[in-house]
């Protein structure tokens, strides 16, 4: 696509951070006029009083203690406790609605938009719009003429993401379904491009090999229940991530829980189940205990984003174990189905943040985050401590070797120096730059490139390749990702009723011995339980959001 549309397309919203400060935890959310008085001055003014909030997490390891943190502070005044929210996705959603219920949620909240619709709607979030016209011009810089779309319908502003400004494709991206190295050895390095040719190339090694280090090999596993049924079925299906849904070429929103799509992957578990090469703990495993299994070194193939897999491959080069590390390959339903899975937005994350009505002197938290827009702020999170994290070369910011190996050899060295910090989503984006010219993150080819292992690069070389992203289709914009548009109002509940189902039936869809039978009664359940209402709530909240879209980029 031409650059000056790339441009136009990289100055929209995007979605990141959101933190948080209980009522019993607002340790440092000072009501003294000292306090008010600082907010108003810049929030890179050493003068500012000191404040602290929490911010809710689902990373349990994550601190404050640590050097970029602190130098946040040094620059804010501001400090943020983070209060973690363990158990997977699951029991998040459920702590979240329990906060809700109670009115004893963080002073900011980092929450996806479905969930931050459910606080809209019950009146919990303060609207950012007059405070961001008071102390947010870097976030307004930012957004620039795509500063509406921040809007929900009713014309505030309830939560804040990164822009995502990007002018080149992510050296860093891959697609999720994977397969180990040594699989691909042992078959001599095939093209797997569909589902059926995974399931044979794994069925050779698993006749072979059906135990890895004295253990039963697995020869498909997963984890949590969007990536094990759904997110998977999208994939092979060609079709760019709206999450539970699918968007027609007319704009027409329909649920992928029960699309022909999701019927195919069922499929394909069933095969995999019946054949005794589905991991029998499929449909219990989360994403605390996933990890250790994966690093054991015997699941063959799975579908693995690159958020989750990072950790577990980590721990699989630390126990010397490079050749059960993973190959990442967008495969699909047949060898002719089109792939636009590789679609690219302004967005640069499903979760916002925004700031509760909890929240005391809620100025200082939308300075910070201004201050984080600004290019000394993005050169921090991005990058980090110069000559800590970086160095200049040549005028050129520069992540030396020796800070690579650490990276590669320690899976918590973001976690310990801040890097992997809430903040970071802020980051304005992997390929774009600053006002000198320069990258905002060191994520670029030659970096990625420079912190593979041996047994990495001899693969990609076996299949003419430097990086995983190169193995992704040709980019294709769009408006924005479907879970990245405010929940339609009333959707919630439906949505609910569906999830339930969808959460019973589907185990026994893949356990199924007839099948068909088992599928027809799941999908009438479906269309019996309010599928249709909810598919025409988003289709009138995404074809209203993409008239905004279009007036923004001027068709």
């Amino acid at each position: 696509m031409k650059k000056q549309i790339v441009l136009v397309l990289a100055a929209t919203m995007a979605m990141s951070i959101a933190s948080g400060c209980s009522k019993n935890e607002q340790s440092g959310a000072s009501s003294s006029p000292q306090a008010s008085g600082a907010a108003s001055a810049s929030a890179s003014g050493s003068g500012a009083a000191p404040v602290t909030y929490t911010i809710n997490t689902t990373e349990p390891k994550l601190t404050w203690d640590t050097p970029i943190s602190k130098r946040l502070t040094e620059k804010t005044g501001v400090t943020f406790k983070y209060v973690p929210v363990i158990g997977g996705a699951d029991a998040a959603g459920q702590k979240y609605d329990l906060w809700l219920a109670s009115g004893d949620y963080p002073d900011t909240l980092y929450l996806q938009p479905k969930t931050l619709g459910k606080y809209r709607d019950a009146g919990a979030l303060q609207p950012l719009e007059d405070l961001i016209d008071q102390y947010g011009p870097n976030i307004k810089k930012r957004f620039g003429s795509f500063y509406n779309l921040l809007k929900d319908p009713d014309g505030h502003i309830y939560s804040l993401y990164n822009p995502n400004l990007a002018e080149e494709t992510p050296a860093d991206q891959q697609a999720s379904f994977v397969v180990q190295y040594d699989v691909l050895k042992e078959a001599g390095y095939p093209t797997i491009k569909t589902l059926d040719e995974l399931y044979d190339v794994l069925k050779a090694y698993y006749d072979k090999h059906p135990t890895i280090d004295g253990q039963p090999t697995i020869p498909f596993s997963g984890v949590g229940t969007d990536l094990v049924y759904n997110n998977p079925s999208v994939a092979a299906a060609g079709q760019p991530d709206h999450g539970r849904f699918l968007i027609d070429g007319e704009g027409n929103v329909n649920l992928n829980l029960d699309s022909a799509g999701s019927e195919r992957y069922y499929q394909f578990l069933n095969k995999l189940y019946n054949s005794g090469m589905l991991d029998k703990e499929i449909f219990t495993l989360n994403y605390d205990t996933a990890p250790s299994k994966i690093a054991q070194g015997r699941i063959l193939a799975g579908f693995y984003p690159k958020w989750f897999l990072d950790q577990p491959e980590q721990s699989l080069r630390q126990a010397g174990k490079l050749e059960r590390q993973y190959a990442k390959f967008p495969i699909l339903f047949d060898a002719d189905t089109g792939d636009h899975s590789n679609a690219i937005v302004a967005s640069g994350s499903g979760n916002n943040w925004a700031i509760s009505k909890n929240a005391k002197h809620p100025e200082r938290i939308i300075q910070f985050i201004d201050y984080l827009f600004t290019d000394e702020g993005q050169k921090l999170i991005g990058w980090g401590i110069e000559g800590v994290d970086y160095e200049l070369k040549d005028g050129k910011r520069y992540r030396s070797d020796e800070v690579v190996q650490k990276m590669a050899a320690d899976p918590d060295y973001g976690i310990k120096e801040g890097l992997s910090g809430s903040y970071s989503r802020f980051s304005i984006g992997n390929g774009a730059k600053l006002e000198d010219g320069d990258y905002a993150t060191p994520l670029t080819k030659e970096y990625i490139v420079r912190g593979y292992d041996s047994a990495t690069k001899e693969i990609l070389a076996k299949y003419g390749k430097e990086t995983w992203s190169d193995f992704l289709p040709q980019p294709e914009y769009i408006p924005a990702f479907l879970w990245q548009i405010p929940e339609p109002e009333g959707a919630s509940a439906m949505n609910k009723r569906l999830e339930q189902i969808w959460n019973k039936e589907s185990p026994q869809i893949v356990m199924a011995k007839d099948f068909a039978s088992k599928w027809n009664g799941y999908k009438k359940q479906m269309e019996a339980s309010g599928q249709k209402q909810l598919e025409g709530l988003f289709t009138q909240a995404w074809k209203a959001y993409e008239s905004e879209y279009n007036k923004a980029v001027g068709k």
